[in-house]
């Protein structure tokens, strides 16, 4: 119960019941039970919330595991575990990924450099759009896509979801990392 709500309360005892009589006496002192009873033991203790800072400088990169030079590295959560979770990729110049889609919802933030993304299950670098640096693009679930820094300078993006999430190739036996040449 708020502290609002039991001020009101007291007030409408105090006014509408007397203050001398029993029932003013009686629901000031079921109004001051029910606050004792809501107020957890410990409330009083406000903790902080906890912030957190990542520098760029502080971050971990993890090879892709085929990636052709791919890295990834998890800011905040674990895309394989339930709840919220930031992570970045870098893809080398010249490397994109093939047609694929995930489980859930992603959304997609160009830090450095310029990102190509195309949707669909055919893989066209040439048709690409190019999305530059503080550039967003939402890919759906289930939707395929392929993306990655087609021209010759690396991409870094940054990708928020929910987890767990999973992905899956769109075109089975595919490469799911290539080299382009433009």
């Amino acid at each position: 119960m708020s502290a609002i709500m039991v001020n009101w309360l007291l007030i409408f005892s105090l006014l509408f019941l007397g203050r001398d009589s029993m029932k003013a006496q009686l629901t000031t002192s079921i109004v001051s039970l029910l606050l004792c009873l809501s107020v957890p033991i410990g409330a009083a203790e406000t903790s902080s919330p906890t912030f957190q800072v990542t520098q760029r400088s502080e971050l971990t990169w993890t090879p892709v595991p085929d990636g052709l030079g791919a890295e990834f590295a998890v800011l905040r959560g674990n895309p394989a575990e339930s709840g919220v979770y930031v992570i970045r990729v870098r893809f080398p110049a010249g490397v994109m990924d093939t047609p694929h889609f995930h489980s859930q919802d992603r959304h997609v933030t160009v830090i450095e450099g310029s990102w190509y993304a195309g949707i669909g299950d055919v893989f066209d670098p040439t048709t690409a759009k190019e999305i530059t640096a503080g550039g967003y693009m939402f890919h759906p679930a289930g939707a395929a896509h392929w993306d990655g820094a087609r021209g010759d300078s690396d991409a870094v993006v940054q990708i928020i979801g929910n987890g767990p999430v999973s992905s899956e190739q769109s075109n089975s036996g595919e490469a799911m990392w290539v080299r382009v040449h433009e």
